[in-house]
């Protein structure tokens, strides 16, 4: 959904939980999708993902980069000055996919006005959107602090 909501072409890892394109400067972005913290019996709906744009190890997003055609061989790779950690809840993901291109277009533009507003009530966003780096649904952050993830889940 995130790849429709940026309107360009976009690359995909293998295993769908990576997706990467080509920012308006050139340089290669990224998203990945991981779980964060999974139902346990005490709560069945508990299911928190973690969606990481320009953040994490960049090999993986190089090599898909290459292998879909966005990163030629021999091109230099460029890191892109800004990066996000976004908790959804799995009933949360889609909506917040129109929200996540605004604030790639935003920081794109540098211009914090193309931020819409979140489909849902956030959390730890407050201030310029382009100096945010974790933002969180009400309900991903509710569900973590009832629920800690297990210590592995949270590195």
């Amino acid at each position: 959904m995130l790849s429709f909501e940026l309107g360009r072409f976009t690359a995909l890892g293998d295993g769908a939980s990576l997706l990467c394109w080509r920012s308006k400067d050139g340089s290669i972005a990224w998203a990945r999708l991981d779980l964060f913290a999974k139902p346990t019996r005490d709560n069945p709906r508990g299911l928190v993902l973690r969606a990481a744009i320009n953040k994490g190890p960049v090999d993986d997003v190089a090599n898909v980069a290459r292998r879909r055609g966005l990163l030629v061989e021999g091109d230099l790779w460029r890191s892109l000055g800004w990066a996000l950690e976004v908790f959804v809840t799995l009933d949360e993901l889609l909506s917040f996919a129109s929200f996540l291109a605004s604030l790639v277009r935003a920081h794109e533009e540098n211009e914090a006005s193309l931020v819409i507003a979140a489909p849902f009530k956030t959390m730890l966003a407050s201030g310029d959107p382009l100096t945010w780096d974790v933002v969180a649904s009400e309900a991903a952050s509710t569900t973590v602090e009832q629920h800690p993830p297990p210590r592995s889940a949270r590195a």
